[in-house]
């Protein structure tokens, strides 16, 4: 049994074909954690599928962005020592969960999932993976061996003191980066890279243009104050 009171938080868009096969193997775990859907504005059953397994669920109006959903998350569970965030689509396995909270049990603030780079790993989507790595670790000041993995855990304190900018898929990568440069202890665990039928949301010409801007302000701004607790 964890020492910790952690909640998992999984953002959903669209993801009514595979929430229910994530939120059964969170339901399996020993110490079945509390669970909060955020449903990004989805067309499709996702709120239904996540209040039939009888998870909390927060619904967005309108498409907002993954950033949006993660933050309003944050927000909703901050009486939680921590909260691991693990995406709808089936990618991040449950069965995973556990090592987060050890990894923080541990003494880790911030705990990322590396994904293996493994053969069927999209090239340019394994380029980009080591590139954007290389490049938040060398301005984060910690290493930051999958700067792009959703799957992750924050303790109470990161989210009430790391500075974010209200976007879209560039909230983890900011969040990571500035995390360590504040000296939070930044922890890894790997976990095996899973591709099936899912489609990414993720825009090649909207998101990733804005994830690199992202990364150029990072690099050039000075180290970041906390926020008040």
């Amino acid at each position: 049994m964890s020492s910790l009171n952690v909640a998992a938080l999984v953002p959903a868009y669209q993801a009514a074909a595979h929430l229910g096969e994530v939120l059964m193997g969170l339901a399996a775990l020993p110490g079945k954690p509390h669970v909060l859907v955020v449903d990004d504005g989805s067309r499709d059953a996702t709120s239904e599928v996540a209040r039939q397994h009888g998870v909390a669920v927060h619904s967005f109006a309108a498409n907002r962005g993954k950033g949006a959903a993660l933050i309003a998350g944050f927000e909703l569970l901050r009486d939680f020592d921590a909260v691991v965030t693990l995406d709808a689509d089936g990618q991040h396995p449950p069965a995973c969960f556990p090592a987060f909270v050890a990894a923080a049990e541990a003494g880790a603030d911030l705990v990322l999932g590396e994904r293996e780079i493994t053969p069927n790993m999209p090239p340019a989507r394994r380029f980009a993976n080591r590139f954007s790595s290389g490049w938040c670790s060398m301005i984060a000041g910690q290493p930051i061996r999958d700067s792009q993995c959703g799957y992750r855990l924050y303790r109470r304190d990161v989210l009430r003191r790391t500075p974010v900018t209200p976007s879209r898929y560039e909230v983890e990568t900011e969040m990571a980066v500035r995390a360590a440069r504040l000296g939070f202890k930044v922890a890894h665990v790997p976990i095996p890279t899973v591709y099936g039928d899912e489609t990414s949301h993720l825009s090649p010409t909207r998101d990733v243009p804005r994830i690199v801007g992202m990364m150029l302000r990072l690099s050039f701004e000075p180290r970041p104050t906390p926020k008040d607790a």
